[in-house]
């Protein structure tokens, strides 16, 4: 041990203890993300509840992975054949080329009543045929 620079003995406690903190803080990637200030899923999922919740898995946030978000909608649904509610949230790009006659891809994503990402997917774009003349 005398033969350990001062210096490189505090940058490895210090490193210890940055990632202790980091490992505290960060959920790990098996737990759900739970919305609300209590860790708890309210009985009543908000649109904000929702997005906590989409924005904190992992597939959501590869899939928005270095895009621009023009818009996003939310709605509510449910299965009632499954007697299952969930709230939608759809994230529109920005349009890349406005004059290619597509539009860009939508990400949709369902959060279920005990704010879990249901399902997640990305849609392909959709050719704008042009209006015939005269309409």
């Amino acid at each position: 041990m005398a033969g350990i620079n001062p210096l490189t003995a505090a940058l490895i406690i210090l490193a210890f203890i940055a990632g202790i903190g980091a490992g505290y803080l960060l959920p790990t990637q098996n737990e759900p993300a739970a919305a609300g200030a209590a860790g708890i899923c309210p009985a009543e999922i908000t649109s904000l509840d929702a997005l906590t919740v989409a924005l904190h898995d992992p597939e959501v946030v590869e899939l928005l992975d270095n895009k621009s978000i023009d818009t996003i909608t939310f709605s509510k649904g449910s299965y009632p054949e499954r007697d299952t509610n969930y709230t939608q949230l759809v994230f529109r790009p920005l349009d890349p080329d406005p004059d290619d006659r597509e539009t860009s891809s939508m990400i949709v994503v369902k959060i279920n009543d005990s704010c879990m990402v249901y399902s997640v997917y990305e849609t392909y774009p959709s050719y704008i045929p042009e209006a015939p003349p005269g309409t």
